[in-house]
């Protein structure tokens, strides 16, 4: 048998679009062509996802730029100034000649003079704080509120004792900060020590009794307050005055008047009853017997008895 020919031509390359594929052709001896099919390019797909990523990374740069310009606001005035006092003092900063503080640009020559001033600040602001919640000042407070208080009370007293009712003072227990035992203490307090002890006066007590609403106990729990307070500030009472000195003389000669004043009041039905509490003559250390003596030095200062009720009951009383 004999053996048949066949001839082999060489692979063609045909110049083809990056879309086509690339087939290498064999010729046989019966003129037929044989193909054989090649890998398929990938440049089309990988120039699709390059350009899809491309896109995808634009529209993400426009979302972001569209948010950035949402939100974005305006500063404040006074946030604008503060951004600007801090570009002019750094631009300020750096135009200063001389040695600088470490890796920064703040020199030394502004240094020292700033944490001067800083420190003397920080010194005083310390001694501020301490002045207003020191105890002298913490008592100037409360002074200046005691008076403004009783100088409250007496103008309401000036316009008539019907003014002087609850409501008016739950409205100056609102505005001072007091109780309504507060008020009654210090009001009565600051009328034994700087009023006389007049008919007007025992009136306008009896009627600011009546308006602050407190019961017998409380009243009576006020007036041993008073007397335990004149006792710690002046002493006890002491009935035999001989050997003082003038000055010693006289501080004896108020606590007796003082205690008087009190006792007289404790005396009054109008004012107080007698609640076994009250313990005002066991606080001055006093005896029945000169108790007695001291409230009757105190009525005739008082005033008569029976024009007192008239002005505590009022004229319709009779």
């Amino acid at each position: 048998m004999a053996a048949s020919a066949c001839t082999v031509h060489s692979f063609s390359h045909p110049h083809v679009a990056s879309t086509s594929q690339c087939i290498p052709t064999l010729s046989t001896p019966n003129n037929k062509t044989l193909s054989f099919p090649r890998y398929r390019s990938n440049t089309v797909a990988v120039t699709v996802r390059l350009s899809t990523r491309a896109a995808k990374s634009d529209s993400s740069d426009k979302r972001k730029e569209v948010l950035e310009e949402e939100e974005e606001e305006e500063l404040p005035w006074i946030q604008e100034k503060a951004l600007d006092l801090v570009e002019f003092t750094g631009s300020v900063t750096q135009a200063i000649p001389g040695p600088r503080i470490g890796s920064t640009s703040f020199p030394w020559i502004l240094a020292v003079p700033l944490t001067y001033f800083g420190i003397t600040f920080v010194i005083a602001f310390v001694k501020t704080v301490r002045k207003f919640n020191s105890p002298r000042e913490k008592r100037k407070k409360l002074v200046n509120k005691n008076a403004e208080l009783c100088k409250s009370i007496d103008e309401l007293f000036e316009k008539g004792k019907d003014y002087v009712e609850p409501s008016t003072l739950k409205g100056l227990a609102q505005k001072t900060g007091f109780d309504m035992e507060e008020i009654f203490r210090k009001y009565i307090r600051y009328s034994l020590n700087e009023k006389p002890f007049s008919p007007d006066l025992i009136a306008y007590l009896i009627q600011l009794r009546k308006a602050s609403m407190l019961t017998d106990t409380e009243v009576a729990g006020i007036l041993n307050e008073i007397s335990r307070r004149i006792v710690q500030d002046k002493g006890p009472v002491v009935m035999d005055i001989s050997g003082y000195s003038e000055k010693g003389l006289k501080r004896k000669l108020a606590v007796q008047t003082l205690f008087g004043k009190i006792y007289y009041l404790s005396e009054l039905p109008e004012f107080c009853s007698r609640d076994s509490s009250l313990t005002v003559k066991e606080i001055f250390g006093v005896a029945d017997e000169d108790a007695e003596k001291l409230r009757l030095h105190t009525i005739p200062e008082a005033g008569n008895m029976d024009s007192l009720e008239r002005m505590v009951n009022g004229p319709d009383s009779e």
